[in-house]
């Protein structure tokens, strides 16, 4: 028997090999091993008519998010060099889909990432579990603007899936000095990029934003990072009138207005939004760029911060769908770059199809999948979902290279000789945003603050599905299927909208939707 672990093997192999000497013993310990991870990815169940999907939503995609929320963001020689804590950014992103999985575990992480953020608004840029010193530890001054913009995606998600409202009222210390609630904390986060705005009012890059090949600096300004900034408005605002801060409300509301104004003047380039401005005003992402000319980004976040109108949108996405999507996936941008200044786009120092350099990035597939859910087109969804989903290389191994279940960051694009192949395998936030898509956008089982959303995005060849959800301790078993007339009905009572509301939750509780 073959036996793997830490240690000495005269010691630990050799106790290991003792404890396993039966073979009763070790069906029991194997039957344990299955126990720990249906505990922890037996929150949802899903049964379609694509057995590859079921596959996939069912134990590799919440397995490799959980590997991600466990392994990438510490100690590792594999990923990032000498990483020896959590990685603000990732680590944040990565407890989007761990709160369904593994709640009470994600709320500790949520507290710990929450302490790791400055004074400032801006975060450290690593945070070390057994290390970390809330109050006293210091700031380098070198701030990735989209950092701490991450927790309006994060802590709404824990939120909504524990039912824990009051989690916004919790008091935690800065990283460095002081305290506040974790609104407090929401509220210091927007203040730090509306601080750092540059001369079209849109926030700075500062270090980076999300694209960590895109230098903009202390002045110039991302698009990206604007529509995240107006997403956490728009969130800042709805949690702060649930807690009856009217003020807190209204100020949210009225520098969202005021945001959507500059972004209506000078994001929009005529067919689709910008990547941003350079210091010197010249523009990225712009149809007069001969290189770098669309990024994916601004595209689908203009529509999920909800800025973007519904036909904006489809615009939009439209120029997605014709200039950035491929077989494998869809492009961070095209065409790559040759000839810009490697110290503005550092991506010119990768080849051509690879990464950031017009590669098909995982991240950046599951946002492109929400926004079309959310434009209501099914047919694009379900496109982008399949092209990039690891079950649909499954008779491609050649092509790509690695393991066949698992979400890599990112996959060669077009311009690559190896267009396909896919790099950085589970150690990857790509594995996070997956996930969501699957769960959130397609088969639409959407926590709310209030109960439960189903608003599914079915792809056009499927009649339905049938899922069961565990959720803030009950069991829910659903049954959706397509049909002429809507209409969502919880142990046999209609439902008014696409709600369920908590207040008529059973223990287990039986639910249909047409949809």
């Amino acid at each position: 028997m073959a036996l793997a672990g830490g240690g000495e093997a005269p010691r630990e192999g050799a106790a290991g090999r003792q404890a396993m000497s039966r073979g009763e013993d070790a069906l029991a310990a194997l039957e344990a091993v299955k126990a720990y991870w249906r505990s922890r990815l037996g929150s949802l169940e899903i049964r379609s008519p694509d057995a590859d999907f079921d596959a996939m939503a069912n134990l590799w995609a919440p397995y490799n998010n959980l590997m991600t929320y466990y392994w990438a963001r510490t100690a590792s020689l594999v990923y990032a060099g000498e990483r020896d804590g959590l990685g603000y950014r990732d680590a944040v992103q990565d407890l989007v889909g761990a709160s369904s999985l593994v709640s009470e575990e994600a709320g500790r992480r949520l507290e710990l990432l929450v302490t790791g953020q400055l004074a400032s608004g801006g975060a450290m840029s690593l945070v070390k579990p057994f290390a970390h010193r809330p109050g006293h530890e210091k700031g380098d001054g070198h701030y990735r603007s989209d950092d701490c913009l991450w927790l309006f995606n994060a802590v709404p998600q824990y939120v909504k899936e524990t039912g824990d409202f009051g989690f916004f009222r919790r008091t935690l210390p800065y990283a460095d000095e002081g305290q506040d609630t974790v609104l407090g904390h929401l509220r210091r986060a927007i203040q730090f990029n509306l601080d750092r705005g540059g001369a079209h009012g849109l926030p700075c890059g500062l270090v980076a934003d999300w694209n960590d090949c895109l230098r903009f600096g202390d002045t110039g300004e991302t698009t990206f990072v604007a529509f995240q900034l107006r997403l956490a408005l728009r969130e800042y605002a709805e949690i702060a009138r649930r807690l009856g801060e009217d003020g807190e409300a209204s100020w949210a509301e009225g520098e969202l207005a005021s945001l959507d104004a500059r972004l209506e003047a000078c994001a929009w380039d005529g067919d689709w939004y910008l990547r941003g401005y350079r210091a010197d005003g010249f523009k990225f992402g712009s149809r007069d760029s001969d290189e770098g000319q669309l990024f994916v980004n601004p595209q689908s976040w203009a529509v999920l911060s909800g800025h973007a109108s519904a036909e904006r949108g489809r615009r939009a996405m439209d120029a997605v769908h014709d200039k950035l999507f491929s077989k494998y996936g869809i492009a961070v941008c095209q065409p790559p770059f040759s000839r810009t200044d490697h110290r503005i786009v550092l991506a010119r120092l990768l080849n051509p199809g690879q990464k950031e350099n017009g590669g098909i990035f995982n991240h950046i597939q599951g946002w492109a999948v929400m926004a079309e859910a959310e434009l209501g087109r099914a047919d694009r969804a379900w496109a982008y979902l399949r092209a990039a989903l690891p079950s649909s290389f499954n008779g491609l191994a050649e092509v790509r290279q690695v393991e066949p279940y698992a979400v890599c960051q990112s996959t060669q694009g077009v311009s690559s000789p190896h267009f396909g192949a896919g790099r950085v395998s589970w150690l990857s936030g790509s594995a996070v945003w997956n996930y969501h898509a699957i769960t959130h956008a397609i088969l639409g089982i959407r926590p709310h603050y209030d109960g439960l959303e189903i608003r599914p995005c079915l792809p056009p060849e499927w009649p339905g599905y049938t899922a069961t959800r565990r959720f803030r301790g009950r069991v829910f078993r659903l049954e959706v299927s397509r049909g002429g007339r809507k209409s969502l009905a919880l142990n046999g009572q209609p439902v008014e909208g696409a709600l369920l509301p908590a207040s008529r939750f059973g223990e287990a509780n039986e639910v249909k939707a047409v949809v």
